[in-house]
């Protein structure tokens, strides 16, 4: 397994936490998957750094709180984060958010690592987006 947290093959390179908590696949006015990339990048941007090392692998460490007692799919999380970031996708959506681009396509050549997690809430939906950087490559990774 990998340990992102491992500062000699991992960089975080920024965190960011969304009042929400969503998957894809809705298509509900507001809902749609490009509704929710832009709200996705709208917060990212708020503090994006300037400048980002240019990796050629990423990775990612998602959590979720998610409050109420519907079914809520955990593996249909990632999706939009992954996808917010990805150059090939935002020039899709004709985002303006052309700097939060930081790999060319969402594909395993890029993207290595996806954790992502969840917890049932009390008070709050909340996602919490971890992005880094991957320096070496461990067991293909």
């Amino acid at each position: 397994m990998w340990n992102l947290n491992d500062e000699v093959k991992y960089v975080k390179v920024y965190s960011f936490s969304l009042p929400e908590a969503f998957t894809y696949a809705d298509t509900r006015k507001g809902q749609t998957d490009k509704d929710k990339r832009e709200r996705i990048r709208a917060k990212a941007a708020e503090d994006f750094p300037d400048e980002i090392p240019n990796f050629k692998k990423w990775a990612f460490r998602i959590f979720v709180k998610k409050t109420g007692n519907r079914p809520f799919d955990i593996e249909n999380v990632p999706k939009l984060i992954v996808d917010a970031f990805c150059i090939r996708q935002i020039k899709k959506d004709e985002s303006p958010y052309i700097k939060l681009g930081l790999f060319q396509d969402d594909t395993i050549d890029f993207v290595k690592i996806v954790e992502v997690g969840g917890i049932r809430s009390k008070d709050k939906d909340v996602t919490t987006v971890e992005i880094f950087g991957c320096k070496q490559e461990e067991h293909g990774v």
